[in-house]
């Protein structure tokens, strides 16, 4: 879609009277204006229908502070701050001489009135982190500077990434990505900088609609958890069957060695915590063999699943995803074979599906280009993946070994510790609150900030839910948020991973809040199930449980706690 056709399509948007819901405030020091249409269409594209409000121009912090202003009546739920150093500059000489401090400090002022206004605001925070400015005065001369333009504006952007990063609520964008993305020769629009306080072209502005867009999606959706690759023409040059095992190219230079390089990027995804496996068409030997030549940076025991025979690769895909018990949706599917992309795509649309490029080097383009990857920093969740996925396959063993089910539940051990999250919890409540659909009573979405506030309403019980059983950890794979009625006791929240179900653990939660209820004076328990596309596991038990329909807020019959779950 074109620049101009993305405008129109946001006047088309804006007039149709559809009903927005996310509210979205952009406070910038410069004109921000020009961003609506392409951050609106952004965001419809990503399923959210938002309502756009342009603050006053250069008025952050005195927005931020007010409880009457325009951004403080309007109420957002997204909060898009953009400074520029320039106009926080503004009125002083560039930085030549001077000391850091002297030029950091707006910046931080601006970070903390963002803080304090997304916390009242209950909103979630994106601080577009601004670029380094392009006017230098003594030009190629500056980098050779301490207190230099690039050096100052360095320590600036520094500074606010080590305020802001990691903050609960809070996301960053990077301003100097989209104008090396852009080029700075195109990136800038002097003129209307002159004009009217533009700085940016529209090719900017386009952009940033999107990255917005991207960030936010991040965070209110499920990331890609499993990659899938092909390896003749993906892993290595060349095709194994023809070629041999010592044939196919993984050499250090040309074709080979990018190759190499798209193996490191996979190891660098699994370091996050992404799942890898390998579904090819090859004899399986000739396949292990390649793994085993030394050039080979992804070796075999980096794969957590393999598929490789001759059955078509959706079947494979699907076999995957009943291993890891895991939704489609949550797989990246990477061949070079266009065929192969179209069966996977025909047969499973929920799978994204990337094509490595003819020319190898190119694979980086191929991937950035669809975004399907991006993610935010992994937590200790994510990091612990791999290992969960290990300890499940012993745990497989243990099944098929198993006399009847009762034996295999007694044989884990399983031990459950349910406890009340503390502030460095919330990031983690949040993420299953984001991402856990399958046994989700309503799938009720929040963000961190939020999460944060009620977490500390005393008006309501939260807790999270940590597993263990006699072959490892889960983690924290569960939540709950009640809240004590004049008469009852109100489900508000009520998740668990789909990793940990169907081992007495969602028994194990249901029978801790009739115990809490009980121990506060209240003899009901109330919930309402909400169908949702992928929570009928959800269903099905609250269903057993008194809540026979959909919609409808029904009294829980009593669960006992199960013998075969020991309590941490």
């Amino acid at each position: 879609m074109s620049l101009l056709e993305t405008r129109l399509s946001w006047q088309k948007i804006a007039r149709s009277g559809r009903a927005a819901e996310l509210k979205v405030a952009v406070l910038a020091t410069f004109t921000a204006n020009p961003l609506t249409p392409y951050l609106g269409v952004a965001l419809e594209d990503a399923r959210f229908p938002a309502e756009i409000m342009i603050g006053p121009y250069d008025q952050i912090v005195q927005e931020c502070i007010s409880d009457d202003g325009e951004t403080a009546r309007f109420g957002p739920d997204l909060l898009i701050i953009w400074p520029r150093l320039e106009e926080l500059w503004g009125g002083r000489p560039l930085p030549l001489t001077g000391e850091a401090a002297l030029y950091t400090k707006d910046a931080i002022e601006v970070a903390e009135a963002s803080l304090e206004a997304a916390r009242r605001w209950r909103a979630t925070l994106i601080f577009i982190l601004p670029a380094i400015p392009e006017i230098r005065a003594i030009g190629v001369g500056d980098a050779c500077s301490q207190t230099g333009v690039f050096a100052t504006a360095t320590v600036a952007r520094e500074t606010l990434r080590l305020r802001l990063a990691g903050r609960r609520g809070v996301l960053l964008l990077d301003m100097e990505e989209i104008i090396r993305h852009t080029g700075s020769a195109h990136a800038y629009n002097p003129r209307m900088l002159a004009l009217a306080r533009i700085p940016f072209s529209e090719e900017v502005f386009n952009l940033a609609g999107q990255r917005v867009a991207q960030l936010f999606g991040l965070s209110r959706q499920a990331a890609r958890k499993v990659v899938v690759v092909d390896s003749d023409n993906t892993l290595w040059g060349g095709v194994v069957g023809e070629d041999g095992p010592d044939g196919v190219d993984l050499g250090d230079n040309g074709p080979g060695e990018a190759y190499r390089a798209f193996q490191s990027y996979l190891l660098e995804l699994r370091r996050a915590g992404v799942l890898l496996a390998l579904c090819s068409k090859n004899d399986e030997a000739d396949v292990w063999e390649v793994f085993s030549r030394p050039e080979m940076r992804l070796r075999r025991e980096d794969l957590s699943s393999w598929r490789i025979g001759w059955q078509p690769k959706s079947i494979g895909l699907r076999e995957m995803a009943d291993e890891f018990d895991l939704g489609l949706d949550s797989f990246v599917f990477i061949d070079d074979n266009p065929a192969e992309i179209a069966e996977v795509q025909a047969s499973l649309p929920e799978v994204a599906c990337i094509r490595m490029p003819d020319d190898p080097v190119d694979w980086m383009s191929a991937i950035q280009s669809t975004g399907v990857l991006d993610r935010l920093p992994p937590t200790q969740e994510d990091l612990n993946r791999t290992t969960h996925y290990e300890q499940e396959r012993v745990r497989r063993e243990l099944q098929t070994r198993a006399t009847s089910p009762e034996d295999y539940l007694a044989g884990l051990g399983v031990k459950v510790r349910i406890f009340t999250p503390t502030q460095s919890d919330i990031p983690r409540l949040a993420q299953l609150v984001a991402k856990t659909n399958q046994f989700n009573l309503n799938c009720k979405r929040r963000g961190q900030a939020e999460l944060a506030e009620i977490c500390e309403d005393g008006n309501y019980w939260v807790r999270l839910v940590h597993t263990q059983d006699r072959f490892g950890d889960y983690g924290v794979v569960g939540g709950m948020i009640a809240k004590p009625d004049s008469d009852c006791v109100e489900i508000d929240t009520f998740m668990l991973s789909c990793r940990a179900l169907g081992r007495g653990v969602e028994q194990a939660m249901a029978a801790y809040l009739f115990e809490e209820a009980a121990r506060a004076g209240y003899s009901n328990i109330v919930a309402e199930v909400i169908e949702m596309p992928r929570n009928e596991p959800a269903r099905r038990f609250f269903a057993a449980s008194g809540c026979e329909v959909a919609g409808v807020a029904s009294p829980l019959t009593r669960i006992e706690w199960p013998p075969h779950v020991e309590r941490l």
